[in-house]
């Protein structure tokens, strides 16, 4: 992992899901090594959406990369092996319920007196301490009680329903890296380690750029509808505020105004917005509209179908959004590639890449992190602290 921003550290990964998974997937993909730690029965998204043959697609985004390792932390002798890779660890990062790693003897007080530089980081819903800490949380159920969900069906009249982006889930990972980052930087300066508690709650209100809205006692203006039927049976959505669109395509695009004369405001409003439909329907062809719309400084962007399609446009390419990889059972898939492009550094995965079974790396990760002898292994499977496929 030479020339990777983050080589030489080593992380211990005990998430699953997405909160967890892909803020471990963006350290590795930056360099570091991720040990992760699947329990027994496996993360649940394993299986999520899974293919006839490999594992899921859900599963192969947020985990490849990854080393992965199978303990029974249940099992006499987990405890203590756990805290021998946490002597090793420069990161542990985790997403279960608060209580569930000092219950197994493996929260930060514990592991924090084997490793005194380590970082230790935990998402959960609600928060290590508060009085809402045992309850359980997904993504969805942010969305609701962060009033994201309210707010959605109040500017467009619809019925409460979840959005298809696990915005909670993906938002606490951003700032599970900042946070981790943040502190390994301390540690450069002061040479401890610590404590992160991360709330997927805090996570979303802090991302929310209405936010100030609401602590005002205000409520956001219903939204313009900015997407408009175009040429060829296509749909586009042209930004910027419906009055600054007529000034443009009335004053630079020769659309006269339908208003008569001394008309009210809802009525004018009305009729120049379907002028505006058959001015921008009257293009012949849905290049020529793009081209006036570029003429014009207006920004846009079609509509496009969610599916595999979008990953064959030109700019996805030139980017480099899609990489080849291998999944566990040996299948060529494709995955999202790492979003970093450095000037002096490299990021992501290699398309040799191949997803990790539950339990690959037991052998090989604990060579390489503790220097244990086969013997030593095998006596760990033996007692079913270790398992794998």
């Amino acid at each position: 992992m030479a020339n990777f921003p983050l080589a030489g550290l080593k992380v211990l990964d005990f998430t699953r899901v997405v909160s967890g998974p892909y803020a471990t997937r963006i350290l590795s993909d930056l360099g570091a090594e991720v040990l992760k730690v699947e329990p027994p029965e496996g993360d649940v998204t394993r299986k999520l959406y899974k293919r006839e043959s490999g594992v899921s697609g859900y599963y192969l985004q947020m985990n490849i990369g990854k080393q992965n390792i199978c303990v029974d932390l249940k099992a006499d002798g987990a405890t203590e092996l756990i805290k021998k890779l946490a002597s090793k660890a420069d990161i542990v990062i985790e997403n279960f319920r608060p209580g569930i790693m000092d219950k197994f003897g493996i929260g930060w007080d514990d592991l924090s007196q084997v490793n005194p530089r380590l970082i230790m980081l935990s998402i959960s819903g609600y928060g290590q301490t508060g009085p809402e800490r045992e309850k359980a949380a997904y993504a969805p159920v942010v969305h609701a009680e962060t009033g994201l969900l309210a707010r959605q069906v109040e500017m467009n009249g619809a019925y409460p329903t979840d959005m298809q982006f696990a915005m909670a889930d993906s938002y606490s990972s951003l700032h599970a890296i900042i946070a981790i980052l943040s502190a390994l930087r301390t540690r450069d300066q002061s040479g401890e380690g610590q404590y992160i508690d991360l709330a997927m709650l805090n996570a979303l209100h802090s991302s929310d750029d209405y936010a100030h809205l609401a602590l005002d006692n205000g409520w956001p203006k219903a939204p313009e509808n900015l997407v408009w039927d175009a040429p060829e049976h296509r749909r586009i959505m042209i930004t910027g505020d419906l009055k600054w669109l007529w000034i443009v395509f009335s004053t630079k695009d020769g659309l006269s105004d339908p208003a008569p004369q001394g008309a009210d405001i809802p009525t004018k409003a009305r009729l120049r917005r379907e002028a505006m439909e058959k001015h921008i329907l009257s293009y012949e062809s849905f290049d020529a509209l793009t081209a006036a719309l570029d003429r014009l400084n207006l920004a846009w962007g079609e509509v496009k179908p969610f599916g595999p399609d979008i990953y064959e446009e030109p700019a996805i390419k030139t980017l480099g959004t899609i990489v080849d990889v291998t999944d566990d059972a040996g299948n060529a898939r494709r995955t999202v590639q790492s979003p970093y492009r450095f000037s002096n550094s490299r990021s992501g995965i290699d398309s040799d890449t191949k997803t990790a079974r539950r339990g690959e790396n037991n052998v090989a990760a604990l060579q390489s992190w503790l220097g244990l002898t086969d013997e030593e292994i095998s006596h760990l499977s033996d007692s079913k602290v270790l398992l794998s496929d």
